[in-house]
């Protein structure tokens, strides 16, 4: 199965930090239409979530004491999610991811200045044993590099990339060996929030939480190492509050979420050389805190804070201008999303 054709509904996932739900919704991929699958209760202040590569389970952090993870079951025909296990954290957790081959979880403490690494069993269910390692000031994205060679974590307190070497011995309890130097040094004051990598994986696209600019990075595969290539400023004339960040899958359009103008930002990526041209700007949700893009690149999903609704968004394949289908009630502070192709599950 490769064509988006194959794909007929999608679903979204929405983490309802105040009401302390996920939404689950469906997406037509054919009409666009919207509904509303299931609501489900969790335990705590639910916020970053991450889906396994297999799409067979959800994982969501409760930031919320006692700080805890939620694994669920993805149910492959409908969508709809059932509670697996809770594992402990070992704090309040602002971002959590899954490496590449599904063997491990990473997770990045803001407050708490520290990053864990959980090994992850046959089922997918984190083993008790658990890395903890002391970072700079404010991490708050971990991600594995896309050869899952390096592990990345941005410092938004110290204006700083650093980076792991992610050991492939399948160490329970030193997964991650640090790398003594940074994957690079940012601008002072900028405030690196969430990066994403291109779709060959020889570039990074970082956003600036308190500068509201996104930089590009070409990055070496060898050592994982980044060298700035250019940068561009969401806007002007307001103090930036920049959140999220994400690429089509097929690496064409990258978007960002500013929150002080309530605005997602378009740009066209040049595959050669991996720099940007802007495409536009779109009024969206208040406080657009998070956002997705489908499997297959023709939606938008984007969540706002402030007005507890969900917008979708069909995104045009030739040019990345985004057209406004549709908004929807969530739970109170919707604070991430996820999305999936129900078939892929089935793979």
């Amino acid at each position: 199965m490769a064509g988006a054709s194959c794909y007929a509904t999608s679903v979204i996932y929405v983490a309802n930090t105040d009401a302390k739900t996920i939404s689950v919704f469906t997406l037509s991929e054919s009409s666009g239409q919207v509904n509303l699958l299931q609501t489900l209760p969790v335990d705590g202040a639910i916020m970053p979530m991450a889906l396994a590569p297999n799409k067979k389970l959800l994982y969501a952090a409760i930031r919320s004491i006692p700080y805890h993870l939620v694994v669920l079951d993805i149910d492959p025909t409908s969508g709809q999610l059932a509670l697996r296990a809770k594992v402990p954290l070992v704090d309040n957790m602002a971002n959590i991811s899954i490496d590449h081959t599904g063997h491990y979880l990473f997770a990045a403490s803001y407050s708490g200045n520290r990053i864990s690494v959980h090994t992850l069993d046959a089922q997918g269910i984190p083993l008790p044993n658990v890395q903890v390692l002391s970072t700079g000031s404010h991490p708050h994205q971990i991600s594995a590099g896309p050869d899952n060679q390096f592990v990345y974590v941005s410092l938004l307190g110290d204006d700083r990339m650093d980076y792991f070497r992610l050991n492939s011995e399948e160490s329970i309890t030193d997964v991650l060996q640090p790398i003594l130097s940074p994957a690079v040094t940012l601008p002072s004051g900028s405030g690196p929030r969430h990066f994403v990598f291109s779709a060959q994986g020889n570039f990074l696209y970082v956003l600036h939480e308190l500068s509201g600019y996104v930089q590009v990075y070409a990055r070496r595969a060898t050592d994982g190492s980044l060298a700035f290539v250019e940068q561009h400023q969401l806007m002007d004339g307001v103090k930036p509050w920049a959140a999220d960040i994400h690429l089509t899958p097929k690496g064409d359009f990258l978007y960002a979420s500013e929150r002080a103008t309530s605005r997602l930002y378009g740009y066209r990526i040049n595959p050669k050389n991996g720099r940007l041209n802007p495409i536009g700007s779109w009024e969206t949700e208040a406080q657009p805190r998070a956002f997705t893009i489908s499997p297959d690149g023709r939606f938008l999903v984007v969540a706002g804070q402030l007005s507890h609704r969900i917008s979708i968004y069909a995104i045009h394949l030739l040019t990345g201008v985004l057209q406004f289908l549709s908004s929807h009630k969530t739970g109170k502070n919707p604070a991430w999303v996820n999305m999936m192709n129900l078939s892929s599950s089935n793979h």
